[in-house]
Formats: C-alpha cells, sequence, structure tokens
C-alpha cells in the first residue's frame, strides 16, 4: 500500500512539474533578451540571453539597450550587412582573449566559422578582462561594423591571442572583421577588474 501511494504521489508531482512547463512555454514566458522559452529551450545553459546576468562581470561602457534588444551572434554573423553601422545587442560566447592586457574579445556562435570582434580601451596598468573569460558566456553591446583592417593590425592581433610565428606568417594583405565598436560587455563567471 504505501509503495502505491508513494508511486502515485511521485507521478502527480512530475505531471504537475510538466504542465507548469508546458503552461509556460505557451504564455510564452520571456527569457532576459525578450526571446520566448520555446527559443532557447533545450540548450538554455547555453544560451546567454536566456540567463540571470545580475552578477555577470561588467567590461567598458555601460550598457543602453534593453535587454528585450539582444540578439544571438549567430543570427548576426549569418546576416551580418544587415546590421552594419547599428547599434547591437549580442550575446554568444567568448572564443578568445587579448593575452596581453584582455583589451578585446572575440566572440562567437554555435558552428560559427566568423566571430565578432570587440575592443575596450587597453587598461594603463595590469588587465581588463581575464583570460578565464574564455569559454565563457556573453553578452556585448555596440555599434556593428564590417571593417578591413591592415596586415600590420591583423599580425598585431594573432599575435596577441597567442599564435605561433608560423600562423602569423600566414597573414598576407589587409583582413576583414566584423568589429564591434565603442563596447559594453557583461560576461559569465570571472571578475572584473576593480578601479
Amino acid at each position: 500500500m504505501r509503495y502505491r501511494t508513494l508511486l502515485m504521489v511521485t507521478a502527480i508531482s512530475c505531471a504537475s512539474l510538466l504542465v507548469g512547463c508546458v503552461s509556460a512555454r505557451l504564455a510564452g514566458a520571456a527569457s532576459p533578451c525578450g526571446k520566448k522559452c520555446g527559443k532557447c529551450s533545450e540548450k538554455s545553459a547555453e544560451k546567454p540571453c536566456c540567463s540571470d546576468t545580475s552578477k555577470w562581470a561588467k567590461f567598458g561602457r555601460p550598457m543602453k539597450l534593453a535587454a528585450s534588444k539582444t540578439i544571438c551572434a549567430d543570427e548576426i554573423l549569418a546576416d551580418k550587412g544587415k546590421f552594419d553601422g547599428k547599434v547591437v545587442r549580442v550575446c554568444g560566447k567568448v572564443e578568445s582573449v587579448c593575452v596581453r592586457k584582455g583589451c578585446w574579445i572575440r566572440i562567437g556562435a554555435e558552428d560559427a566559422k566568423e566571430t565578432l570582434f570587440v575592443k575596450f580601451t587597453c587598461p594603463v596598468g595590469g588587465r581588463l578582462v581575464p583570460m578565464a573569460a574564455a569559454g565563457k558566456r556573453v553578452i556585448a553591446e555596440g555599434t556593428l561594423k564590417l571593417a578591413e583592417i591592415s596586415e600590420a593590425d591583423a599580425r598585431h592581433y594573432k599575435e596577441d591571442a597567442g599564435a605561433s610565428p608560423e600562423e602569423i606568417a600566414k597573414i598576407i594583405g589587409p583582413q576583414k572583421m566584423i568589429q564591434l565598436n565603442a563596447p559594453s560587455a557583461i560576461i559569465e563567471g570571472v571578475t572584473a577588474p576593480t578601479t
């Protein structure tokens, strides 16, 4: 008898939980970025726009756009011309960090071969973004610009990324870059430097 009661209570609890989740999805419960839960669904742990960002470390200028304006990096990288010259708030993953001073990061998306280059003002002393930010979730804001940088600048950034001399030597001529200018960013799981 106790076994049946325990089994029935467990079944009712699971059913209630399932009904609550389905109801929230049908009601269009919004994540912090304004996207419906269905958009983030199964991979919500990987989508910064579906997270509580109140404790994330802040870098650069203060953010101005509402969380509801956040666009996933894969959407921007898929149609970058549409966003050229516009102020955007983008979520993604930190692919790499400047090894010297932490003055820039690259933001990527799932299966993306390109990244968004986010350059902050270089700190006078110490580092800005810690190396531990690589692989962490990020939301950044700034003006998107499709740019062409010189071979020297491209080599400099590659060197700052910790690339080998052989990799750096492969850079020949001007290079295309997707930049986020006048940026601000928040990154999960790291500590911002104290000022």
